[in-house]
């Protein structure tokens, strides 16, 4: 079983909903997160790299976008975190909307 414990998530990110997959012949964990300092909601999928050592950035990220969690228009980013040890794969961004009240 692959060992999240060691995830670290981007400044002041909260994690609103988190739960494990299978993806593909990986286990991923999908976290749904919100930033108050930036203002926006986003996904992220983490692996385990070493559950991955040899599989190329390339073939991770089609994995991630063929997993369903990923929305057709989403621009993909992704970075490598050797010190932790998790390919982290972020995505479906979505700016925090105004509330009606503070238009007033």
């Amino acid at each position: 079983m692959s060992d999240f414990s060691r995830i670290q998530l981007l400044a002041d990110s909260q994690v609103i909903e988190e739960h494990r997959f299978p993806l593909f012949e990986y286990v991923g964990l999908y976290q749904r997160c919100y930033s108050p300092e930036h203002k926006m909601y986003y996904s992220v999928i983490v692996v385990a790299l070493e559950d991955t050592v040899g599989v190329s950035d390339e073939k991770l990220l089609n994995l991630v976008a063929a997993s369903g969690y990923v929305d057709d228009d989403s621009d993909i980013t992704f970075r490598i975190n050797q010190a932790s040890g998790y390919f982290y794969t972020y995505f479906n961004f979505l700016p925090d909307a105004p509330k009606d009240d503070d238009h007033a």
